[in-house]
């Protein structure tokens, strides 16, 4: 009986969403509770096999489960994780709630250590009227990347479609400073803008991360980030983030979903797409219909 327990929501959109819950639930417990865990999991193994459906998580243990039902429960879930290849991604649309989290994990790799600016919100944020908008993030994104990665793009050239910016200086997009307000951003004109990053050589690029604007709650439109080796992005290009919903960018509908500034910045999987430069496109936002740049970031393995 599941009787005076507490509850967390499982999304009920199959197996993975099922398996997403109790990973992010593992994983806000903490390590010492791993016992815990693999109760709930047990509990849920339970409920299928009676046939109930699974519409919530158990908090905390129902009873204690003997050695075997918890060696047997770990290893179904190593076994969905090893199935699933390579990776746990748990898509930030999905938990508007909850704690977004981009894990990307293969047995070498290691965290990406980001500093991330302090909290400085200012004015009074306007509606954001897009559909499929991510919620803020209540804690950063873990991002795993291989060993040898490091930052490629501290310092180098920043060249633009708007070679005049109304605020600031290109160069502010790659000094390392993330910080909100006055004299720390670049404003572009109105309109489908871009920034691009010179890497001055080519590399095995895992992660760009983004700050437009983080001192306001606002969603920018049509974010699209690029690679490659071509200056002019006339061959070679490869797209490894769209949130362009209509395609008013006209480089096709994206995959990805709009999203609001926030001080953690987006962070963009670059899959280990090789190249040597960096397009960033943006087209206003939901306060005004200017671009900005606060920082970008671009953590790669450069070619040998």
């Amino acid at each position: 009986m599941k009787t005076n327990l507490q509850f967390i929501d499982v999304p009920q959109h199959g197996d993975d969403r099922l398996m997403d819950a109790l990973l992010r639930e593992h994983a806000r417990a903490g390590s010492h509770a791993d016992e815990g865990f693999l109760t709930r999991l047990a509990t849920f193994l339970d409920a299928e096999s009676e046939s109930e459906p699974i519409t919530s998580l158990p908090a905390a243990p129902v009873s204690k489960r003997s050695t075997r039902r918890l060696a047997w429960s770990l290893g179904l879930a190593a076994t969905v994780a090893l199935a699933a290849g390579w990776v746990w991604k748990i898509p930030l649309a999905s938990h508007p709630s909850g704690t977004p989290l981009a894990a990307h994990f293969h047995g070498s790799e290691l965290p990406l250590a980001i500093e991330f600016p302090p909290e400085l919100i200012e004015g009074t944020p306007k509606a954001m009227n897009v559909p499929n908008l991510v919620y803020p993030p209540e804690q950063p994104p873990v991002f795993y990347v291989p060993q040898g990665t490091a930052l490629l793009s501290k310092g180098k050239n920043v060249t633009s479609s708007d070679d005049n910016p109304i605020i600031g200086s290109l160069d502010l997009i790659t000094d390392g400073d993330k910080q909100a307000g006055e004299g720390y951003f670049v404003e572009l004109v109105e309109g489908l803008q871009w920034v691009q990053i010179d890497l001055e050589k080519a590399a095995a690029i895992h992660a760009i991360w983004l700050w437009h604007y983080h001192s306001q709650r606002r969603a920018y439109h049509d974010v699209i980030v690029q690679i490659s080796d071509d200056p002019a992005f006339k061959t070679g290009v490869t797209t490894v983030y769209n949130n362009d919903y209509d395609n008013s960018a006209k480089f096709g509908v994206g995959s990805d979903n709009p999203y609001v500034e926030t001080r953690f910045g987006l962070l963009v999987d670059g899959k280990g797409t090789k190249g040597r430069y960096v397009r960033l496109y943006s087209n206003g936002n939901t306060s005004n219909e200017m671009n900005h740049y606060i920082e970008v970031e671009v953590y790669g393995i450069p070619s040998k």
